[in-house]
């Protein structure tokens, strides 16, 4: 049982390393993964009873995980007094999954915190079963807590005077005020300047002491211990100066230190704000409203109150609110999110229609199939938020690195306090470069080094149709040298028509089809939509794999197959017969024949033609562009194979496959290559599921789809190439990223220490290194979304 989880608490890499090695030791618990960028954890359970344990085990480590929850705000109708609140807030706490309730009579609302089994329509029923009404919903989202601003704009209100205070006349002969001559009166005023900044920065020491003292220090451990040590400094300086000594003051860095620190969160938090833009633009795509159809009447309700089963109306101009099935009406729809197709499809009676698509023309009644969690649309975002949740592979090391990071810092910057004193330096200067080591050193800039990466790269992928349902998916992509094409729907369209029928029998083709519309291969519907007449009643049914079908009509039997077929049941004398000479010449041409027979001879030829994607040419030779072998798998006949193949350009095919040896192929290709499968059928789904990685079209089956790593909303073959292209540029991404956090305290903890004395780092230049290392990563990765990959 898998679930996501809300982590709070966590500044660093460290952070999560820390947890990750807590939760593993859980019993029961079979995979973890903590994302320091979206602060969550992702663990997959054996049983539910195992997450409590869990739970315990974060909270031991001096963290907290939350419940996967959301936020719901309903609006209330009907309430009169306080007491009607009372009655809504006792009647949704009773609901199994409720966290918290409250209901507020003056603004008419009712807030529920719940976790994920509970559903907004399910309160709305409690609601109105108390006998109130809901009127209007809104979903609450998380977002950043403004205090991190506020913070900021407050400490820059004190720091500013506070610098001009310090630093003012020693390097600008700036005025001060006459009151200020005395070195303790200026030491006594930039000391009260401080206390404010130290006072609502007070997070990290509060959260920095914690978690040293629970032998889990991270990066708040470090930036309290070095400002701190400032400001002890300066308490010190003061006392001091009061006495009538001279010393240096230097209490200003310690606030300096804790604004620059906020300053840089401030601008990270932006920054990884960016990197989840694609799943709101996705969720800003369904409506909040829609049109409900009862008992001919119709009303605007909430999306949030709609069951399945319940009938919606969608007029031109309007968003399809929820997926459903047409009911009545027909309409110009654009599916274009979902397809990539710019033109609008035409749908009418009985189809389907999917949420958040668009009507262009026409006016359609349907019948919702799908809500909540369940919706297409919801899925693709929970496939993003999946993948933006998970840890690619090349995390390991900076993973690794991280959990001894912290400790190894400690130990320097007590290193560098004794060495310089042993050395003769003031006391003062010992500090500052002991300081100057806290604060510098950044783990933040490892931890985000990959996973913001990996959230900018799954956005730019969910825009352009390629959803990338994993991390180590994404990082596999970037070592395939072997790309496994299936022929139909993937290089074709998958959407055969018959070209050509011929037979002497009239009556031949209405039993043809009637035993065809038994079949859900392709190549049966193509036949059934051939013939449009009725039905004859079918005795026996049978599908005989890699052959074709045979079945009963009227106590006769009739097949319909490929030349295997009739060479199996009526021998070497069809060899020579003009249908099979006709059916190789058709192959030849790529177009599947099909041979249809008695018990004693041939009797007709049905030639069936599935049409190539104009791309599929296109993407084979950029493929080949990248070094990238491209193979052809197929059930088809090797000449019609060969024939396709050839005409967009794929040298090796593999024809005649039967289903179930797809997966056996593409594992042996695996013993030498690293290979990605794409196919869209449900024959596909084995070999999608054993190769590296699994690439499914978009208009295939819900089966192939779950087994798949990757899925191309678009059905174009040219997101394959740029599935590719997106994932080696994510991998340069990384890989940027992380030799720029190793290299920055590679470089900047030395310097820091002194080793390249007489050059020496300020402590507060050091806050400003290590504030803007991790924002570096995160703009880094930013980039992504300005990358070319079609």
């Amino acid at each position: 049982m898998e679930y996501t989880l809300k982590i709070s608490g966590m500044s660093c890499a460290n952070c999560a390393h820390s947890i990750e090695k807590a939760v593993e030791k859980v019993d029961g618990v079979k995979q973890v993964h903590v994302n320091l960028a979206t602060q969550t954890m992702y663990v997959d359970v054996s049983e539910d009873s195992v997450l409590e344990d869990v739970y315990a085990s974060v909270t031991n480590a001096g963290y907290t995980a939350d419940l996967p929850t959301q936020e719901t705000l309903l609006k209330i109708s009907g309430m009169s007094c306080a007491n009607c609140a009372r009655s809504i807030e006792k009647a949704v706490a009773q609901q199994k999954g409720v966290l918290e309730v409250v209901v507020n009579f003056a603004t008419e609302t009712l807030f529920v915190k719940h976790d994920d089994t509970v559903t907004v329509s399910a309160i709305a029923q409690i609601v109105e079963q108390t006998g109130y009404s809901v009127v209007d919903t809104t979903q609450v989202e998380k977002v950043v807590d403004h205090r991190l601003r506020n913070r900021l704009i407050i400490s820059l209100i004190f720091v500013i005077p506070l610098l001009y205070l310090a630093m003012g006349s020693h390097f600008f002969n700036a005025p001060m005020p006459s009151f200020l001559d005395n070195h303790f009166t200026m030491g006594l005023v930039q000391t009260l300047l401080s206390l404010p900044i130290m006072w609502v920065n007070r997070h990290y020491y509060t959260n920095g002491f914690k978690r040293l003292f629970n032998g889990q220090a991270n990066m708040d451990s470090l930036v309290a211990i070095g400002t701190l040590t400032a400001f002890a400094q300066g308490f010190y300086a003061l006392v001091v100066l009061f006495a009538g000594h001279h010393i240096d003051f230097y209490i200003e860095s310690g606030a300096v230190i804790l604004t620059l620190v906020t300053l840089g969160k401030y601008f990270e938090h932006t920054a990884k704000q960016k990197t989840t833009g694609a799943i709101q633009a996705l969720v800003e795509l369904s409506p909040k409203t829609a049109v409900k159809v009862e008992n001919g009447q119709t009303r605007e309700v909430p999306v949030a109150i709609i069951k399945v089963g319940d009938v919606l109306r969608a007029k031109a101009g309007e968003a399809v609110a929820l997926d459903g099935v047409i009911l009545s009406g027909t309409a110009q729809i654009d599916e274009s999110f979902l397809t990539g197709e710019s033109m609008p499809v035409t749908k009418s009676i009985d189809d389907q229609i999917i949420g958040a698509t668009l009507v262009q023309n026409g006016s359609v009644d349907y019948t919702v199939t799908h809500v909540g969690k369940e919706t297409t649309l919801s899925q693709i975002i929970q496939f993003v938020e999946r993948a933006q949740s998970e840890k690619a592979p090349i995390a390991k090391l900076a993973d690794v690195i991280s959990g001894y990071f912290v400790p190894v810092v400690l130990v320097l910057a007590v290193l560098t306090l004794i060495g310089w004193l042993l050395v003769g330096q003031s006391v003062a200067f010992a500090l500052n470069s002991a300081v100057a080591v806290l604060i510098i050193a950044c783990p933040c800039a490892l931890g985000l080094a990959t996973p913001t990466a990996i959230m900018v790269a799954t956005g730019v992928g969910a825009k352009r149709g390629i959803l990338v349902k994993n991390a180590p998916a994404l990082e596999k992509l970037h070592h395939v040298n072997t790309v496994v094409l299936d022929k139909t729907g993937t290089v074709t369209y998958g959407k055969p028509v018959v070209t050509e029928y011929l037979s002497a029998d009239e009556t031949l083709l209405q039993k043809i089809a009637s035993i065809e519309s038994y079949s859900n291969h392709p190549l049966a519907q193509a036949i059934v939509n051939f013939y449009e007449g009725e039905r004859l009643s079918v005795e026996r049914f049978e599908a005989i794999e890699g052959r074709g079908v045979c079945g009963t009509i009227d106590g006769k039997i009739l097949m319909i197959g490929n030349e295997k077929m009739g060479y199996d049941h009526l021998g070497e004398g069809i060899l020579t017969h003009e249908y099979v000479l006709k059916a190789r010449e058709v192959a030849q041409n790529g177009k599947t024949p099909l041979l249809v027979m008695d018990e004693q001879s041939i009797i007709g030829l049905l030639v069936i033609s599935d049409a190539i994607k104009p791309t599929s040419k296109k993407a084979v030779s950029a493929l080949k562009r990248l070094n990238i072998d491209v193979v052809m798998l197929t059930g088809d006949n090797e000449k019609t194979a060969r024939t396709i193949a050839k005409a967009v350009g794929i040298d090796t095919v593999i024809s005649d496959v039967l289903p179930q040896d797809k997966a056996n192929v593409v594992k042996q290709l695996e013993e030498t290559s690293v290979v990605a499968m794409v196919g869209d059928g449900v024959n596909d789904a084995p070999a999608l599921a054993v190769a590296s990685v699994g690439i499914s079209i978009g208009s295939g089956t819900q089966v192939a789809m779950e087994t798949s790593d990757v899925v191309l909303m678009h059905s174009d073959v040219m997101d394959v190439v740029s599935a590719i292209t997106l994932s080696k540029m994510t991998m340069r991404t990384i890989k940027t990223n992380l030799f720029w956090a190793f290299a920055y305290n590679v470089i900047g903890i030395p310097l820091a220490m002194g080793l390249f004395y007489p050059v020496v780092l300020n402590p507060m230049f050091a806050g400003l290194a290590m504030s803007f290392s991790s924002v570096s990563v995160v703009v880094n990765a930013l980039r992504l979304n300005w990358k070319k990959i079609d």
